[in-house]
């Protein structure tokens, strides 16, 4: 076997290899072409020289300045937070930071942790990258695990939805978000040397927070070096940390502990840094980075099941963990114009965890230990033929090696491997009417390292497959019409299909993070989802209007759901039971399902920003979003953890160097939460943005800036999250920071 992975690697390895030989090539080509340049020059000036006659009098030159404005229409779903709005958007987490966008709601799993879910989807249908190539974290695989990376160091983020997430993969069915960080440089600083400081506190939470990156460069090379640091007390909120009512509703039993006030054990700290160099020329750049970052955060108390029946304090329950990244990334610019460039990305990824308890332990011995090691090269080709098509041919690699061990584990050690093609093709037919079509098959393959597993309660062990085989395609189709100037109607349509995740697979134990005993299913298929969007476009001076509504359809949707029995750990041996009598020594069991689901919801914005000839300029938005799922089989009631509707406006201005924006959200109750979950009340939520844009000169900028979120200290349940019985989102908070540019 280890043979065979070797010729794998070399097999992917050579496309990689391959760009670099040419990209020398290619540099040498263009010193040659850049010499003989300047030799034609010379001479050109020899000769103007010598016909001018040296008593005539050239007349100046005088250009004349030309401003152009473009403004493009994609028919693709896709927002970029960058520049101004991403410093003042930035969040401790990345779904804090992204929770305004149209459509994305935060996951929250106390103040640590926040994932983004995109149109309802999270977890493994949400691919989290970082410069194009994946996270590889574990939080996929639980709500609890933080997504690793800092939302301080990103330059932008996008996020992507429908028929263009087919480039990224089945983990990028729902939809895929990508952190830019420029830790591998792609140009010479202009003077030589760029950098950026960010600098925040947050009163709430007393959050300090702050980074430093330069980029230093010269000739053909430029390097990248980068460090921050964050650390926060425990979370302030405006009442009660345990929804008592909901947790026995759900349990069938009071909570023996609560805190006013407080959410205890949900201080963090982190840090990190990367350092990267890069050749660069005109004819693309080839580079290497190494990325780390720690970070130590605790799960809020009150777990069921967790705690020692005989212990009198709050358990402490804190997560440890690293990651490393080894990333390579290289760009050619080539001289065919059917093939103008080629770009090659490598990566290894060595992330681990550790949960422990410190009312117990101390950070040296865990609980129990996670441990992700990745490898992910990807490889796209852009063609182009004239001015009609545009296009990307691509591979995708992947080889994950993924164990567990500890008191806690819940899901075998497993190695996954995957190989995926794809390609999109872009086609102007007219200069008012695009169409893109793509398509993708990939091959994984998962293997336990066990022949069984054994389960608390159950004496015998379960049998586990030596292999399990998932072939999946995708195909896509995305037409955009230009129906008047600056307004575009679009329509997607896509079959993406995923194969299963190993905790869905093999999940097997309790998982005390999501409160409950997880069972895997060894004969789920791959699931398969139809999306049909159709949407509207407006872009102009002084409005702009953006809606889509959609609908997919999804075959084999896989889920946890609540089997209505409880796991009890105090008999010797443990069992299953009908009912729990103390919450401390309980789980809810909840196994993984497979069932027909549909999705509908719709995303409006529409935001009007008149020119008063004055140097005040006001803005007003408007906003609403929402995203139903329910089973086909009716019993089954509706899709759990989904985000309610919500809309809302702002009334927002700029005045010389100030911007400033009241923003005004209501969502409504969720009342179908799922069967055997709990719903989760409405709430109205009040927040206030201010900046000052300070030029120092045209490379040294400073942009301050202050944040007031929930001014009305709203308690605010958050349906999305396993914890919103237990955690509730933070209360009212200012911050204030300072983002400086030179």
């Amino acid at each position: 076997m280890q043979r065979g992975f070797n010729e794998v690697l070399s097999s992917l390895l050579f496309p990689f290899i391959l760009l670099i030989t040419l990209f020398f090539l290619s540099s040498s080509a263009l010193s040659k072409d850049q010499g003989a340049q300047k030799k034609s020059i010379a001479e050109n000036n020899t000769n103007t020289q010598n016909q001018t006659s040296p008593n005539s009098q050239q007349e100046p030159v005088k250009l004349k300045t030309i401003t152009i404005e473009a403004t493009e229409i994609s028919a693709e779903p896709i927002q970029k937070l960058e520049s101004r709005e991403l410093r003042v958007h930035t969040g401790e987490t990345l779904g804090k930071t992204l929770e305004r966008e149209m459509g994305v709601s935060n996951l929250s799993y106390g103040p640590g942790v926040g994932q983004p879910v995109i149109r309802g989807m999270s977890g493994p249908r949400v691919r989290i990258m970082q410069n194009g190539i994946g996270a590889h974290d574990l939080s996929a695989l639980s709500p609890d695990l933080a997504v690793a990376f800092e939302t301080m160091l990103a330059d932008s983020i996008t996020v992507l939805r429908g028929p263009a997430t087919l480039r990224y993969g089945g983990n990028a069915i729902g939809g895929m978000v990508d952190i830019k960080h420029q830790r591998i440089p792609e140009k010479i600083p202009l003077n030589g040397a760029a950098g950026r400081m960010d600098f925040r506190y947050d009163h709430n939470s007393s959050d300090k927070s702050g980074m430093i990156g330069l980029d230093i460069g010269r000739g053909n090379f430029a390097i990248h070096i980068d460090y921050f640091q964050r650390s926060s007390n425990n979370t302030r909120i405006p009442g009660s940390a345990l929804d008592e009512a909901a947790i026995r509703q759900q349990f069938q039993v009071d909570p023996e502990t609560n805190s006013s006030k407080v959410i205890q054990n949900s201080n963090a700290n982190s840090q990190g840094g990367s350092a990267g160099l890069s050749m660069i020329g005109k004819h693309g750049h080839l580079g290497g980075s190494y990325h780390e970052m720690t970070r130590n955060y605790g799960i809020p108390p009150g777990v069921p099941g967790h705690a020692d029946g005989t212990r009198t304090s709050q358990e402490a329950i804190r997560i440890d963990m690293s990651q490393r990244r080894y990333d390579l990334d290289g760009l050619l610019k080539t001289y065919w114009p059917s093939l103008p460039k080629i770009k090659a990305k490598l990566s290894y990824i060595d992330y681990d965890h550790r949960d422990y308890d410190k009312g117990l332990t101390d950070r040296s011995s865990s609980l129990t230990q996670f441990k992700n090691s990745v490898w992910e090269s990807r490889l796209e080709m852009n063609h182009q033929r004239g001015s009609w098509l545009d296009g990307v041919f691509g591979m995708q690699w992947q080889n994950r090696n993924f164990s567990a061990t500890g008191i806690e584990t819940f899901t075998p050690s497993t190695n996954t491997d995957s190989l995926g093609f794809f390609l999109t093709e872009t086609l102007f037919i007219t200069d008012r009417l695009h169409l893109e079509v793509g398509a993708r098959i990939e091959h994984q393959t998962t293997n336990p390292k066990s022949n069984e597993v054994r389960m608390a309660g159950i004496s015998a062990p379960l049998p586990l497959p030596n292999t399990l085989n998932y072939l999946t395609y995708s195909l896509a189709a995305s037409l955009n019409y230009e129906i008047l100037p600056q307004t575009s109607l679009y329509l997607n349509w896509q079959h993406a299909q995923r194969a299963p995740d190993v905790q869905e697979l093999f999940a097997s134990g309790p998982h005390f993070a999501t409160r409950s005993f997880e069972l895997g299913r060894l004969n789920l298929n791959a699931e398969q989802t139809n999306h049909y969007e159709l949407g509207l476009r407006f872009a102009g001076k002084h409005a702009s209007f953006l809606a889509n509504g959609y609908y997919k359809s999804i075959q084999d949707f896989i889920y946890l759901e609540n089997q209505g029995f409880f796991f009890n750990f105090a008999p010797d041996p443990p069992r299953f039971q009908q009912t729990c009598a103390n919450l401390r020594n309980c789980l809810p069991v909840f196994g993984y399902q497979a069932n027909h689901a549909n999705f509908w919801g719709y995303e409006a914005e529409i935001t009007a920003h008149p020119r008063l000839g004055s140097p005040f300029s006001p803005r007003l938005t408007l906003f609403s979003d929402y995203v139903r799922g329910w089973f086909q089989n009716g019993a089954l009631g509706d899709v759990p953890r989904l985000p309610p509707l919500r809309f809302g406006g702002e009334v927002g201005f700029q005045w010389m160097q100030w911007r400033g924006g009241l923003r005004y959200t209501h969502a409504l109750e969720q009342n179908r939460p799922g069967n055997l979950e709990t719903e989760t009340p409405s709430y109205h939520r009040l927040d206030l943005d201010l900046t000052y844009d300070w030029k120092m000169s045209d490379h040294r900028k400073i942009l301050f800036f202050a944040k007031l979120s929930n001014m009305t200290n709203t308690t605010i349940r958050n349906s999305t999250s396993f914890l919103r019985n237990f955690a509730p989102e933070a209360g009212f908070s200012a911050q204030v920071g300072m983002s400086a540019t030179f």
